[in-house]
């Protein structure tokens, strides 16, 4: 894969048609973790095994490093796969990451919304644009609109059976 056309590691570059595997064979270490990436994506949708196969590694190249070493590798392969998700979803729907259309974007594109979507979302700008749009309708509104609140104070008064067995004669 031509490294020079995808741009900053973690981001979507200008050409997204060169999704091919990489003919390094991974790590003794990855070759767990990028199975369980293949799968992930294959649950996702994605039914293009060469595909499946390319965004692992992809997730596999952005996956930092643990800051305390309490998330196994694969866990945090599967954030990362999420993550690159929302960059392309935010990239190709042109949506402020983080944001709640980002995230109903990304539930509408899996709830089912449209159909074939990782050939739209991976496909060169303006191939797809019926899937996009259809993504795009599927995107819920919150309602009403959210609006922050400070939560009132409340008492929690905790119910016991033994109580009420205790004050039987």
């Amino acid at each position: 894969m031509d490294r020079s056309k995808v741009g900053k590691v973690g981001k979507v570059g200008a050409v997204r048609s060169h999704w091919t595997a990489s003919t390094a064979p991974p790590a003794a270490s990855d070759e767990t973790c990028l199975d369980c990436l293949k799968d992930y994506w294959k649950a996702l949708g994605v039914s293009d095994p060469h595909l499946a196969l390319a965004l692992s590694e992809q997730t596999l190249r952005r996956l930092a490093e643990p800051a305390g070493g309490e998330e196994s590798r694969t866990a945090r392969a599967i954030i990362a796969a999420g993550e690159l998700l929302d960059d392309w979803l935010a990239t190709t729907l042109e949506l402020p990451q983080p944001s709640q259309r980002l995230t109903a974007a990304r539930a509408a594109l899996l709830s089912g919304a449209a159909p074939g979507w990782p050939a739209a979302l991976f496909a060169p700008p303006g191939v797809a644009e019926l899937a996009l749009e259809q993504i795009r309708l599927a995107i819920a509104e919150p309602t009403p609109a959210p609006s922050p609140g400070a939560m009132p104070v409340q008492r929690i008064e905790l119910f016991s059976w033994l109580g009420l067995l205790r004050l039987r004669p």
